[in-house]
């Protein structure tokens, strides 16, 4: 087995443990949704019509504005706070084939090019849910500010959108930027929750289908939308003071188990690239196919109990 084969299990390995902790990472915040979506109706539709969270959440999103399909990627950008289409991938793109073009020159081999590029996309990816992280992170923390906002508005006797739309010209963004959108979507005929459920749909923020849900029993029950606003702003404002508790304490092995499970194959590609003259025999002599098959092994299973470390936290 050549190098470059091994060098690309190795990438393909680390590539596969992403994939499977963003997949499970998913299905972990699809049901947490369900389970406060479920919760939230069953503390305010008390002696109300039967109406389902799936019905008020269920928007129109097949296609853009103007009738524009939306590219896959579009809701990552989104959540990121860069403009949707193709130019940020192509920006993202360039360097990284101009980097793992440069590899395989280097090395003098082909499987430098998907190893050189599966690691930078890698990379690139990380950078880019740490944005994603801290954008959503932000716009939770504006919520109840908002929500408050939204309150006082109601109790000097403004109606709900009316409320809503005095209430978001006093943010910044990015919530801005979710509110004018849903505000675009109601004047457009839509039901001011489904406005928002269809708004924040990128974002993939329980709070937010949360309060979108909340805003669908106020707008068609009626009641003291106020009061219940209020104690959803305090239990998003106690929420995200626990939640923030929770990451201060595991955010350093968190990062630990990221930089020890990234290290060893941008150290061998870095090596490699740095020296080939010195990595060759690592590629020519069967010890050092011998060795490299010894490395992915270590690195798989380091890799696993890194995750199961990380995720026992």
């Amino acid at each position: 087995m050549t190098m470059g084969m091994v060098l690309l299990l190795l990438s393909l390995a680390v590539l596969l443990a992403a994939c499977a902790l963003l997949l499970l990472g998913n299905a972990q915040r699809r049901a947490r949704t369900q389970a406060s979506l479920g919760h939230a109706e069953q503390r305010l539709h008390r002696g109300a019509p039967a109406t389902s969270a799936a019905a008020l959440l269920a928007v129109p999103g097949s296609t853009g504005a103007g009738g524009k399909r939306p590219l896959p990627w579009d809701s990552t950008l989104i959540r990121a706070g860069i403009r949707p289409g193709w130019r940020a991938p192509l920006l993202v793109l360039v360097p990284g084939l101009a980097l793992a073009t440069f590899a395989a020159l280097r090395l003098g081999t082909g499987w430098a090019f998907p190893i050189t590029l599966g690691l930078y996309a890698l990379v690139a990816w990380l950078l880019l849910q740490r944005r994603v992280n801290a954008l959503q992170r932000k716009l939770i923390r504006q919520l109840p500010d908002f929500l408050d906002n939204l309150v006082r508005l109601t109790a000097l006797g403004n109606s709900l959108q009316m409320s809503f739309q005095n209430a978001s010209g006093q943010t910044i963004t990015p919530l801005r930027d979710l509110l004018d959108a849903t505000l675009r979507n109601a004047r457009s005929g839509m039901d001011l929750d489904r406005a928002l459920a269809q708004a924040a749909a990128p974002w993939r923020v329980e709070a937010l289908e949360v309060l979108s849900v909340v805003m669908g029993v106020c707008v068609r029950i009626g009641g003291r939308s106020d009061q219940v606003l209020q104690r959803l702003s305090d239990f998003m404002r106690d929420l995200d003071q626990a939640q923030q508790e929770l990451k201060a304490t595991t955010s350093e092995t968190r990062m630990s188990a990221w930089v020890l499970g990234l290290l060893p194959p941008i150290s061998a590609l870095l090596m490699a690239l740095a020296s080939p003259d010195f990595f060759e025999p690592m590629l020519r002599d069967p010890q050092g196919h011998k060795l490299l098959l010894a490395a992915l092994g270590l690195e798989l299973v380091g890799g696993f109990l890194l995750y199961r470390l990380a995720k026992s936290i």
